[in-house]
């Protein structure tokens, strides 16, 4: 059974967390949002139109377009409610497994989901309901290659589902338009026009030529983890390769400055380099510079002459001046120190000085400046001597 899914995050990282879930079919939707730990980036924020708003001592999440708060679980409930929703369909269905189909270039949803999942303790009980992943995009790629250029969600709307100004930000649309594009493009191959050139409308597809038009994209559970625990050891390589980048990846820097040195440390970890396997090859090779350039250019052979001189020079001026990583200034990023708090001892020294300036001075006193007298108070002692001294004149 084919079940449209989608999910909007709080962005586009691995480190970031699912903030609403949805699943589509004909006859049932499943629709959750989920309360995240952390605060959802200015990019999703636009890209979902959420953000999460803090009342009192509770946080939530409101929808930036209607301007009202939503009602959310945790991101546990909400999968396991996500896995049930999923039983449910296949037992009304009579279907044993279910094939969840997503539009994305990149897959990033399913590794985010999978990573949840793992979080949870739920990935078993989930493989016990879904059969694999397909991504929408690879299909719609695929049959009409031939008459399209852009394979955008909103692209594949238009010229397929005749739909103009769709709205895109939820998760719950999202789903629904993948689920209706791949619904099109298996009737039009059920009614033997496989190049996808002409807009076929007509009734429901069956289910199995559904499932047999997605088996080649078909991704299994298995190999959606092991993409997660590859992607997890490249981000770990790219980790260790700061130290090398440091100074580079500052913001101090240019930003094609930036760009490049992001490029050239990618580059590196995608060749299973990390920052041990470079520090090995420098002690080996320490005395003979020329045999650590070659050791490290073999492990870059799909990079141009030019770029690994560039790496391999970055790294040996790493290597034999290493630069310290310097704490960020007590002040703040934004003043670097220049204005500092008083101490405790500061401000009772300042409070006893105001007091005894004030005590020397009466509140009658005024300033010449502004054309007025001023009469400075005398002490008591003073005016009583002034008195004996007039009684004995």
């Amino acid at each position: 059974m084919v079940i449209g899914w989608d999910i909007d995050t709080t962005g586009r990282r691995l480190l970031d967390e699912i903030c609403h879930i949805a699943g589509h079919t004909p006859n049932s939707q499943f629709n959750q949002y989920i309360m995240p730990h952390n605060d959802i980036d200015q990019v999703a924020r636009r890209r979902h139109l959420l953000c999460t708003i803090t009342m009192g001592r509770f946080r939530a999440l409101k929808d930036i377009k209607n301007n009202k708060t939503l009602k959310s679980k945790s991101e546990i409930s909400a999968l396991a409610e996500f896995i049930e929703w999923l039983e449910q369909m296949l037992k009304d269905n009579g279907k044993k497994m279910a094939i969840l189909v997503c539009h994305e270039v990149s897959k990033f949803n399913t590794c985010l989901l999978i990573k949840s999942l793992l979080a949870y303790n739920l990935l078993d009980k989930f493989s016990e309901v879904v059969k694999g992943f397909a991504n929408c995009h690879s299909f719609a790629q695929t049959h009409c290659q031939d008459t399209m250029v852009m394979f955008s969600l909103r692209v594949l709307s238009k010229v397929l589902l005749d739909k103009d100004h769709i709205d895109t930000s939820k998760a719950t649309d999202r789903a629904k338009l993948a689920y209706d594009i791949v619904q099109h493009l298996c009737v039009t191959l059920e009614s033997g026009n496989d190049d996808g050139k002409e807009v076929v409308t007509g009734s429901e597809v069956s289910e199995e030529t559904k499932a047999k038009a997605l088996s080649t994209f078909l991704t299994s559970i298995d190999n959606e983890v092991q993409t997660l625990h590859s992607t997890q050891e490249l981000l770990a390589r790219q980790k260790s390769l700061n130290t090398v980048y440091h100074k580079s990846l500052s913001y101090q820097t240019s930003t094609l400055d930036r760009k490049k040195a992001i490029s050239y440390r990618n580059s590196i970890a995608k060749a299973n380099i990390d920052y041990l396997t470079l520090q090995s090859l420098w002690t080996e090779n320490k005395e003979n510079k020329d045999g650590f350039k070659d050791a490290v250019k073999d492990k870059l052979p799909e990079l141009t002459d030019e770029e690994k001189e560039d790496i391999v020079s970055t790294i040996i001026m790493h290597f034999e001046n290493p630069e310290p990583v310097s704490p960020p200034p007590k002040g703040g990023r934004k003043y670097g120190g220049r204005f500092r708090r008083r101490s405790s001892s500061y401000k009772d020294n300042r409070k006893s000085i105001s007091e005894n300036d004030a005590g020397s001075l009466s509140p009658n006193s005024t300033d010449h400046a502004n054309g007025h007298n001023l009469e400075a108070e005398k002490p008591q002692n003073e005016i009583i001597k002034s008195q004996e001294n007039g009684e004995n004149n």
